[in-house]
């Protein structure tokens, strides 16, 4: 028999080891998708703080996953030119000294540290309330997880905010049953981290801390008398994790002091609004929001970027409808439809056995990452920006961590053994199969539910990312076409890919010979509704149609 510590120490190579598998299956889609929609931007940005100490082009999305995207190309020589777009900023960038593949390679790498540090908290968390077992099969299942694989897998924030949030909720937990000093650091830290990934942790955080704290002081009779600190240390410790957490997040954007709003921006009509148009208070207002006194004012540039945008809305499509406000259950359908069915039914059968544990050993800690999900789900039903299952991606890893209970409990259970053990097997066979084929779509995965025609459910970054344009290039080039017409959904620049002789697909104007056309403008954009009563003639990737339409038939608008 191995000892407790040899145990442990194979036990985590084991989960090094998953993680490691995820991230080879990960590096390997790198070279089959050319940069999509927001990588250019995100790796800007980050080279801009690398290389100059200032964050000035865009606020709506923090620092760290920005900078961790453009260090590879910042080690490997590339700097930032000071382009007046961050888009061209960040094209230049990846098309830096002819090495594209490279310089998409390096930004992308930099990503994957998130996903090392999300399997690890998975592990930690699921271990620390459920054992070994449990922690070993949330591993497996986050792990093979299509979204989580997608994201981890592109120089974007969403990775990022998924494993700082999952450490930052789970430092919270700690915290809440001792609120020492290294406690209250590391709360502080983490919670800056995930502020600093992306600025949706200033929704998820509050939402999930005040959900637990709620259930901790009402539902758990014995949670109080189990941690009976003074009132007096509850507030000390509350405030050093708020400093300790602004000062993180003022290093995340280089200490930096500035002006709320300038001289040139007058006038001010959110002052306006509140102290009117002259007078003492008037005067006092605007010198003060013109004062360089301000850390940090990009990230409250950034928060009111954000409360603009989803009061504003996006674009977004579900169940054939476009809208430009959100939809209620769009997040819903979304996880419903992106996350593999075996999940799914491992993540139902963990919250039932988790749910009837705490009923009966009343062990409050037990529903923490139910507690978690649930909250992050509740907060985004009322969103107006519905562009993707990765604005909630944050979730994955706590139902992980409720499947990977789900898969043990039913392998345990008495009452029916052996069916118990069937099924989970059966379910974590179905699981990895799952993940295994879907590769290297990851990012255009869809479940059983709704493989057939994932496009007349959800398109955006779940289906059409603008990810296929080097797959394009090839089709074509296999099928011989030497002339197409595009309308392609992305970032990217046509002429960098070698595509043959093109023109642009013009709406409202049918037109015949070789047509590529995005999923994206094809059920978004108004226009090409007409090609939809043809059959298309092949696939590039799964975000891009082609057609080819003979010149004797003509193409009617429907």
């Amino acid at each position: 028999m191995l000892s407790f510590f040899w145990r442990r120490v194979l036990i985590l190579l084991f989960v090094l080891l998953l993680a490691g598998v995820g991230a080879g299956r990960i590096i390997s889609t790198y070279g089959v998708f050319n940069y999509i929609t927001d990588e250019p931007a995100h790796i800007a940005c980050g080279m801009e703080w690398l290389d100059r100490g200032t964050y000035n082009y865009e606020a709506q999305h923090p620092p760290l996953a920005r900078v961790a995207a453009a260090l590879g190309p910042f080690l490997a020589g590339i700097r930032y030119t000071g382009q007046e777009a961050m888009w061209r900023e960040g094209k230049d960038i990846l098309h830096a000294r002819g090495l594209y593949y490279r310089n998409l390679a390096l930004a992308r790498m930099g990503i994957l540290p998130f996903f090392f540090l999300a399997t690890i908290m998975v592990w930690i968390w699921s271990r620390k309330l459920f054992g070994d077992a449990t922690a070993l099969a949330a591993t497996v299942l986050f792990t093979s997880l299509p979204p989580v694989l997608a994201h981890a897998g592109l120089a974007t924030t969403d990775m990022a905010i998924a494993a700082t949030f999952l450490g930052a909720i789970y430092a919270f937990t700690l915290w809440l049953e001792r609120p020492t000093v290294v406690y209250s650091l590391v709360f502080g830290i983490t919670s800056a981290l995930a502020i600093l990934s992306k600025l949706s942790a200033l929704l998820f955080l509050p939402v999930c801390c005040v959900a637990l704290l709620t259930w901790r002081r009402v539902i758990e009779k014995d949670a109080e008398e189990s941690s009976q600190y003074n009132i007096r240390r509850r507030f000390v410790a509350s405030g050093l994790c708020i400093i300790t957490a602004f000062f993180v997040i003022w290093a995340g954007y280089h200490f930096s002091v500035s002006s709320l709003t300038t001289v040139e921006d007058r006038p001010h009509e959110a002052i306006d609004s509140f102290v009117g148009e002259e007078g003492t208070l008037y005067n006092l207002a605007y010198a003060l929001a013109e004062a360089q006194i301000f850390p940090a004012v990009e990230l409250i540039k950034g928060i009111e970027q954000v409360r603009l945008h989803n009061a504003r809305g996006h674009t977004s499509y579900l169940f054939g409808k476009v809208r430009q406000k959100g939809c209620w259950y769009y997040f819903p359908v979304a996880l419903a439809v992106k996350t593999p069915l075996p999940f799914l039914i491992l993540t139902v059968l963990g919250l039932v056995m988790i749910v009837r544990q705490v009923w009966y050993k009343r062990k409050w800690r037990l529903l923490e990452p139910v507690i978690c999900a649930v909250a992050i789900l509740l907060a985004c039903l009322t969103s107006n920006i519905n562009i993707g299952v990765r604005h909630i991606l944050p979730i994955y890893p706590l139902l992980a961590i409720i499947a990977g209970f789900g898969a043990i409990s039913f392998w345990n259970f008495e009452h029916m053994k052996y069916l118990g053990r069937g099924l989970v097997i059966a379910l974590m066979v179905w699981q990895v199969t799952t993940s295994l084929l879907a590769h290297p779509d990851y990012l255009a995965y869809f479940n059983e539910l709704a493989s057939r025609n994932p496009e007349q459910i959800l398109v955006d970054s779940d289906l059409d990312w603008g990810q296929d344009l080097q797959r394009l290039s090839k089709k074509l080039r296999a099928l011989g076409v030497s002339n197409v017409a595009i309308k392609y959904f992305g970032s990217a620049d046509l002429d960098q890919f070698d595509l043959p002789a093109m023109k642009s697909l013009v709406p409202y104007q049918p037109t015949t010979g070789w047509i590529a056309i995005s999923i994206w403008h094809l059920k978004i954009s108004d226009g090409f509704s007409w090609l939809e009563a043809h059959e298309p003639a092949a696939l590039a990737g799964r975000s891009i149609r082609l057609y080819y339409i003979p010149e004797t038939k003509d193409a009617e608008i429907s």
